[in-house]
């Protein structure tokens, strides 16, 4: 329920910029000399009806980002439900927030807001690439990071179900582990990112391609199989990459970071600075 529940919040989301979109196109394809002359000025300019409501609600979206790292850093917030599900807001919260600044400035970013805007696009974009790195951080139920030793049991349990469940040999899960880990990992954190998404890209099909060629397993039961052998998988190459997977989400953090206070500190200038001039709906 809750999943579905996600999805549709993102489909509604897109469904609603792309009418905005949609809507405010014309103006937006108009030639900057010309759009004070465009009848939908008044509407879709940055300060106009529209225009000024994207900005305060995706600005508005952008603070309310910030509710996951309080939650992150808050133990009397542990109640509030698990990290995982505040992650998922505040990626929601920090694709659509973005958008909509995007819409609201009406794609004409010039000046001492430029930083901050890129900087926002560079935020965004990198917490896309962040998500993708803190998935691969093996976690409880409640969002809490696994340390090694727990993982190491998981995977034991795994192999375990896979003897006892899927009457799978020692030769046979062997072959598995090393399809789930493939060749050594060299070189530096580039080589294993690199190594990580092709990875990614091929490993599905590796791996049903194992599990037809386990012809004991009964057919009723072929789908809980493969998701066991995923999650086997899954075990064995986070448990390979452990220390690198660490390090990489430790630069990323720095990296990503220093955009993040540049983008805050730019915005409240700029909403401090229109509202200090009366920039305003139907206002300058």
């Amino acid at each position: 329920m809750y999943r579905a529940t996600l999805r549709f919040c993102y489909l509604a989301s897109f469904v609603g910029l792309g009418w905005l979109l949609a809507h405010g196109l014309s103006y937006y394809l108009t030639p900057l000399i010309e759009r004070a002359h465009h009848p939908g000025y008044w509407d879709w300019k940055p300060g106009g009806r529209v225009g000024h409501a994207l900005g305060v609600v995706g600005s508005t979206l952008m603070v309310l980002m910030l509710g996951y790292s309080l939650r992150k850093r808050a133990g009397a917030l542990r109640r509030l439900g698990p990290m995982s599900r505040w992650l998922d807001v505040h990626m929601l919260f920090g694709v659509v927030g973005p958008l909509l600044v995007v819409l609201h400035s009406s794609f004409k970013v010039q000046g001492l807001v430029a930083l901050s805007f890129w900087s926002m696009i560079i935020v965004a974009a990198s917490g896309v690439f962040g998500r993708y790195l803190y998935l691969q951080i093996p976690r409880t139920r409640a969002g809490e990071e696994m340390n090694l030793a727990a993982l190491e049991r998981v995977d034991a349990a795994l192999s375990e179900r896979l003897r006892g469940d899927f009457q799978l040999s020692d030769d046979t899960l062997a072959r598995l582990e090393a399809l789930a880990t493939g060749p050594p990992v060299t070189g530096g954190l580039t080589r294993t990112l690199l190594r990580m998404l092709t990875d990614d890209l091929t490993r599905g099909g590796r791996l049903r391609a194992f599990a037809r060629a386990c012809q004991g397993v009964p057919a009723p039961v072929r789908r809980e199989f493969e998701g066991v052998l995923r999650a086997k998988a899954d075990a064995r190459r986070r448990i390979l990459l452990w220390s690198r997977l660490h390090d990489l989400f430790h630069y990323w953090h720095v990296a990503h970071k220093p955009f993040a206070i540049v983008m805050y500190v730019f915005m409240l200038l700029h909403v401090g600075v229109a509202l200090w001039t009366g920039y305003a709906w139907g206002v300058s």
